[in-house]
């Protein structure tokens, strides 16, 4: 993982917390960054040669987050808004990088 990629993921968590975001706690931003991180550049491994659409690959991630953070997923509910916005943030980063 690059390491401005890596910093610019951390910027946008930091600003997702001083929104009012829950997600993104300061002591959990690092993990949030290199789960999402890796999460996202190892789509083609996990999905083969399908091709996901962009709501696809957020929601994908989306799945990763709550897994790698929530003990039991049936339970996160309403939270999930929030882990999509952490997503969202993380996918913006990536894909401004990867043009």
């Amino acid at each position: 993982m690059t390491e401005q990629a890596r910093a610019a993921v951390m910027r946008a968590l930091a600003d997702l917390w001083a929104d009012g975001c829950p997600v993104p706690a300061p002591e959990w931003q690092e993990r949030l960054a290199d789960v999402g991180l890796r999460r996202w550049r190892s789509v083609a491994r996990r999905h083969g040669q399908r091709r996901l659409s962009p709501d696809d690959r957020i929601q994908d991630l989306v799945r990763g987050l709550v897994a790698a953070f929530e003990p039991d997923r049936a339970r996160v509910g309403p939270l999930v808004r929030d882990y999509e916005c952490v997503a969202r943030a993380v996918a913006e980063v990536m894909t401004s990088t990867e043009r």
